[in-house]
């Protein structure tokens, strides 16, 4: 204050400690009023737990177990143990799990052997979503992790002689936390391998090595994701499903044409009739005997032959549409067995026909073999000149006990029709005016104009279990058992009436006639097929079992390895979340005390978790932004209390002005490139550059105006930490 010359001495000396007192009065009152303005205060709650972060942990958590969880239920819901030999725990031990998908069903319109498909291999999609995912929450894990970073932050703060950062291991820690990404993770290492630079805190290291164990972690289950897919691959294969109809593609005996087993009259005694020329077998059901016919012909729509490991069986005809299914039957066989009878009977002897033609000679008398009334003729005789007039027929001779029957009457023959199982018979066949070639190994003989054929057989009648598979096209036997005498009985009755014999004769005759050494197994397959293919009449269609309908599968086959380690890669995951959280809530005991004077409504008090303010300082630049910008609405004290850092800043269009980029002269008069505050040209027309702020801002007090722009100080410039 300037001494006015016009007073005295006395007075100016009186006006200068009046103007002292005046002043140190103002100080005190300014302090005095300062002291009762509302402040932020930090406080310690009372709390030993505070919820933080919750909802980004609770993202981490659902993303990463979740997946992981619907990976390893899927795994074993849809796990396929057929394909993988065994349970859950087979699959990992074969290393890889076979995982079924679903697929469409066979028609009759569409072949099983033509259908395609197409299907999502689900694990595989599961694997790239889960990487996908945790990629884009690594982030958010970083986020999480910059809670434990500010816990070690305030109390360090607190702590007079704790470790700091210095301002460009804060500026690294802000990137860092804030991205997580690979660069942000480059710089700080950078940083630490520097030979010459400040000691860095605990916090600043255990940031960087989390933040860079959250990348790499990331990236494992990328590349696991990438072998997953390399590895993996899938297959299609045809399954069954249990069919919704009845199927009638069993065969069984029709008790209701022959009717009930009667001992004391012949087998099926109701089909046998007497007529002027003999007895015969289903003389006025002609049908019977033509549907047999086409049943061993492989015309008959409703029933056909199979012959199976020696075996003829009855199988459904193409009228039971039965191909498109597979199933498993009940039916009727046929097994025959027969030997050779050419060397166990006499011949008469003939020097020089056995000179002349080796080993030829008729068949005269097989009673060294046990059959005295083989050859089976009425009328003629062999003559040693070697002419043969016997009547010698195609028969086929059922015997019982000692008795031969079947040349005459059928079943009618013999005392007593009823026969064992296996049944015994006798065939011999003739073939006149046929020249053969003599070969030793065939079982019929050549004498001049004729061609004989003998052979016993054993006729074994089964009750067999049969499956078709629909797949494959083909019918298998999957066990036979013998069927009752009774049964066998009547069976084999059509076959003593004779209704094979012709058909027999005919089929052998090729073989025979050509000396093939074939000719027994052709006998043995023919009268198998020909005695069960002329009893057909006799059965009834009765229910399969098992009836499934063939399915497209496709199974996708998973390697174990690469599966497992992506399962427990998102565990781990979900669990350093889970952990993070724990420790920041433990510690988050220190809240700021906002007044009602200093919030925005002036309502109520407020608490904020400094931790989580603390957090936000350490994850994104707002904060910084808006202590340096702090506004001119009185509400900077309570914004700096704000958990959400774009609460944090003040702003408004030209009211601060803008930050803008460039070279700038400092106080010194030096050029320096940096940013710069610039105002709105209307403002300087009207000859002020900024609005009034608030007495407290550090920018408006401190910052140095050069023309129209103003230089945003550094943070030593802009205030002292309070202790």
């Amino acid at each position: 204050m300037s001494k006015d010359p016009s007073l005295p001495i006395h007075l100016s000396r009186v006006a200068t400690q009046s103007s002292i007192s005046e002043s140190d009065c103002s100080d005190q009152s300014t302090q005095s009023s300062q002291a009762k303005r509302p402040q932020l205060e930090l406080r310690r709650s009372g709390r030993h737990f505070g919820i933080v972060g919750l909802i980004s942990t609770l993202v981490v958590f659902i993303i990463t177990a979740g997946i992981a969880t619907l990976m390893l239920g899927w795994l074993y819901a849809f796990h396929d143990p057929v394909a993988a030999g065994g349970g859950f725990m087979a699959a990992i031990r074969n290393g890889s799990f076979v995982i079924n998908e679903p697929s469409g069903s066979a028609t009759d319109e569409e072949s099983t052997s033509t259908q395609t498909q197409t299907e999502t291999l689900r694990v595989l999609m599961f694997s790239a979503l889960a990487s996908h995912l945790v990629s884009v929450t690594s982030t958010v894990l970083v986020t999480l992790l910059a809670y434990r970073s500010a816990t070690q932050w305030l109390r360090s703060s607190e702590d007079p002689d704790g470790a700091k950062l210095t301002p460009i291991q804060y500026g690294l820690l802000i990137r860092t936390l804030g991205s997580g990404s690979l660069m942000s993770i480059i710089n700080s290492l950078r940083y630490t391998s520097r030979s010459k630079r400040a000691s860095a805190p605990r916090l600043f290291k255990e940031a960087l090595v989390g933040v860079t164990g959250i990348y790499i972690l990331s990236h494992v289950v990328g590349l696991i994701d990438l072998w997953l897919h390399s590895s993996a691959r899938s297959i299609s294969v045809f399954r069954g499903v249990p069919g919704q109809s009845e199927a009638l593609f069993g065969v069984a005996y029709n008790e209701s044409t022959c009717g009930p087993f009667n001992m004391a009259a012949l087998p099926c005694q109701n089909l046998i009739s007497e007529r002027r020329d003999g007895t015969h077998w289903a003389f006025d059901q002609p049908w019977m005997f033509l549907a047999g016919f086409d049943t061993i012909s492989d015309v008959n729509p409703d029933l056909k032959l199979e012959y199976i490991n020696n075996t003829a069986i009855l199988v459904p005809g193409p009228n039971r549409s039965f191909k498109s299914q597979g199933f498993i039957i009940q039916t009727q066989g046929l097994q025959v067995e027969c030997a050779n009878l050419r060397d166990q009977c006499d011949r008469p002897a003939s020097p020089l026909l056995s000179a002349l033609v080796p080993g030829s000679g008729p068949v005269s008398d097989c009673a060294k073999a046990g059959y005295p009334r083989v050859p089976y003729y009425t009328s003629g005789k062999l003559h040693a000149s070697g002419r043969d007039t016997r009547n010698i027929q195609s028969l086929v001779m059922g015997i019982i006990g000692d008795e031969m029957g079947g040349m005459i009457n059928g079943t009618a023959d013999f005392s007593s029709g009823w026969t064992s199982n296996p049944a015994k018979t006798v065939v011999q066949m003739r073939w006149n005016n046929v020249t053969a070639q003599w070969n030793s190994r065939t079982l019929g003989v050549s004498y001049l104009d004729t061609l004989d054929l003998y052979a016993t057989c054993e006729l074994t009648y089964l009750d067999v279990t049969a499956q078709y598979d629909s797949l494959g096209a083909e019918w298998s036997i999957l066990e036979s058992t013998l069927s009752r005498p009774e049964l066998a009985s009547v069976l084999w009755t059509p076959m003593m009436f004779q209704l094979a014999s012709d058909d027999l004769h005919n089929t052998l005759r090729p073989y025979v006639t050509n000396r093939g050494a074939q000719a027994i197994d052709i006998l043995q397959s023919s009268m198998a097929k020909y005695g069960i293919g002329y009893a057909a009449p006799l059965m009834k269609f009765i229910a399969a079992s098992n009836v499934t309908a063939p399915q497209l599968v496709a199974l996708g086959l998973y390697p174990t390895a690469p599966t497992l380690l992506l399962v427990g890669c998102l565990y781990i995951y979900s669990l350093l979340a889970l952990v993070i959280f724990f420790l920041s809530c433990t510690s988050n005991n220190r809240m700021i005390f906002v007044p009602r004077e200093l919030t925005k409504k002036k309502e109520n008090d407020v608490e904020t978790s400094a931790l989580d303010v603390a957090q936000s300082w350490l994850t994104d630049p707002l904060p910084l932004v808006g202590s340096i910008f702090p506004g001119g609405d009185g509400q900077h004290a309570a914004r700096s209390a704000e958990s959400d850092p774009l609460r944090q800043v003040y702003d408004s269009d030209w009211e601060l002005g803008k930050v803008g980029i460039g070279l700038y002269k400092g106080s010194k008069g030096q050029m320096i490139f940096g940013l710069m505050r610039q105002s709105h040209s209307r403002s300087r027309r009207y000859g002020r550059y900024f609005p009034a702020v608030d007495e407290d801002s550090a920018l408006q007090e401190r910052v140095p105006i050069h023309g129209s722009t103003l230089v945003v100080p550094s943070l030593a410039v802009m205030g002292k930490a309070e202790p």
